[in-house]
């Protein structure tokens, strides 16, 4: 992960949007997935997907609900090379936030990541 996006976490936690645990599991979520799928995560790349995450890692811990994806849409997802891939993802999002994930979160982290591969 560039200095950018982190710079960009740094700013959510500042400005109180997420808090120390969530940019850090961010963090992590970027490292492992850099290293899954040997890419850099950018500011360029990247910052929809990260920016995504922080604040729908918040959302969830502050119980807020997101609307379901279009099935169109999410059914164009699914076909993504690495759509199965993603819950080991999630799983170590949920393991260390103490959360659990809904469905229509997963399905708009799946978009932000496979997007990102596929570039």
């Amino acid at each position: 992960m560039d200095s950018l996006l982190k710079q960009r976490l740094e700013l959510l936690e500042q400005a109180s949007e997420i808090d120390s645990d969530i940019k850090n599991t961010v963090i992590e979520f970027a490292d492992k997935f850099e290293k899954k799928y040997s890419l850099e995560m950018t500011e360029d790349n990247s910052s929809m997907l990260i920016t995504h995450l922080a604040m729908a890692l918040s959302r969830i811990k502050k119980g807020e609900i997101v609307e379901a994806m279009d099935s169109l849409a999410l059914d164009e997802i699914k076909q993504c090379k690495i759509y199965n891939d993603l819950p080991e993802f999630y799983n170590d999002i949920e393991e260390r936030l103490n959360i659990i994930l809904p469905q229509s979160e997963k399905d708009f982290i799946a978009l932000h990541a496979c997007t990102l591969v596929l570039k």
